[in-house]
């Protein structure tokens, strides 16, 4: 586990417009760092710097990580719906 966090920590906007990072490495990240990331990639799109090419590979790791984060709230919500059923 903490060779994930490590590995997580290292995954910075730069490395994945670069291609350094597959989708699996970004689906390991948590949730905060994951929303971090989609922060910057969509930040990185909308400011018109980069090329056609790279944006349309930031355009798809930021997908990936949407559908991440979506897994990711969809399993705290089922969680949080049974701690409710017990109440």
């Amino acid at each position: 586990m903490a060779k994930e966090v490590a590995a997580a920590k290292d995954i910075t906007l730069e490395g994945v417009l670069a291609g350094k990072f597959g989708d699996e490495e970004l689906k390991a990240l948590s949730f905060e760092q994951s929303l971090k990331l989609l922060e910057q990639v969509v930040a990185a799109v909308e400011n018109g710097s980069l090329p056609l090419d790279g944006a349309i590979g930031a355009y798809e790791k930021g997908s990936v990580l949407v559908q991440h984060l979506r897994k990711l709230l969809s399993g705290a919500e089922e969680k949080l719906r049974i701690l409710g059923q017990g109440q």
